[in-house]
């Protein structure tokens, strides 16, 4: 069950939206990126971003707290924000966030109070935006407050929580199935335990070049790095959490100078694990959305989708 909205309703919606909060959605400039808009007419409908919506919970670097006089003051300068315009592999990625994030044993504060304050619309693909797609082997889920899908001179809102439906109330209902769009790029093969050994992974390995440009791009990568830096008096200064990659050889590096993965292989065959078999032996999902960046941008062409699907022991 869902709403309708005629296409000319589109942007009044919008403007609705503006009134709650800041609403960011993709703009198109010489790449495709979410960006803070203020005219409908900016917003790009077309094609996928570049990077993910990650950045407005988990940004590459930030003060989470200011050290003042041997005391810290947690951040606290939040705002309501709409995302708007997000595909449905990018709101699968907040998903598998959440997961670790909104811990209820050890929630992180920063990201709990953001993703509260945050609205997730998003707009259903039409067909793939890349051919690098493969969400559709990913069994992404409805994971939304609202998600548009566009017919002919309709849009359908179907609605994933309370929060997107107080947002709709005015508007018609509908019940009809939407049809989702057919990837041409599959994963055919989802459980690697059995690949584990090291001959399966030189090939890609061998072209990594540690660039970590996936794990930037990546809308689940999530590791990070917390770092004071402290003014000269030592009295002031700013406790800062930035954003880690497993590609690095520092990642692993213990006291002693041990790194337990201490080549290309074993960090890049670490990732791909992590991303398909890992994350959800623990958590029941993969952590991999089928978004396909790390694949198109990457600097040397690595098609992981398709070293595994033709593993063979």
């Amino acid at each position: 069950m869902g709403k309708i909205l005629d296409k000319k309703d589109l942007k009044c919606f919008f403007e609705k939206l503006q009134k709650i909060g800041e609403v960011v959605a993709p703009v198109k400039n010489e790449n495709i990126s979410f960006k803070p808009v203020k005219k409908f007419s900016e917003v790009c409908f077309e094609g996928r971003s570049m990077f993910p919506i990650k950045k407005y919970f988990l940004p590459t670097k930030e003060a989470i707290a200011e050290i003042k006089n041997d005391a810290f003051v947690e951040k606290n300068d939040f705002k309501k924000r709409i995302i708007f315009g997000a595909r449905l592999c990018d709101l699968n990625g907040l998903l598998v966030l959440d997961k670790l994030f909104l811990d209820p044993l050890y929630p992180d504060k920063i990201y709990a109070i953001r993703r509260e304050n945050t609205i997730l619309i998003g707009f259903a693909c039409k067909e793939p935006l890349s051919d690098f797609c493969f969400c559709e082997s990913m069994d992404l889920k409805d994971y939304y407050d609202l998600l548009i899908t566009e017919n002919n001179e309709k849009y359908y809102v179907s609605i994933g929580s309370k929060k997107g439906a107080n947002l709709v109330t005015e508007y018609k209902d509908y019940d009809i199935n939407l049809k989702k769009p057919v990837c041409k790029k599959k994963l055919k093969n989802k459980n690697i335990h059995d690949f584990f050994d090291e001959k399966f992974w030189e090939k890609d390995a061998l072209k990594c070049v540690s660039c970590q440009r996936c794990t930037l791009l990546c809308p689940t990568c999530l590791c990070f790095d917390v770092a004071d830096e402290m003014n000269i008096d030592l009295k002031l200064g700013t406790r800062n959490r930035s954003l880690d990659s497993c590609h690095s050889k520092d990642f692993t590096l213990v006291a002693g100078g041990h790194v337990f993965r201490d080549t290309k292989l074993k960090r890049y065959r670490h990732r791909v694990f992590h991303k398909i078999q890992y994350f959800k032996d623990k958590f029941e999902i993969p952590m991999c959305v089928g978004c396909g960046r790390c694949m198109e941008f990457c600097h040397s062409k690595i098609d992981f989708v398709d070293t595994i699907n033709n593993l063979k022991k």
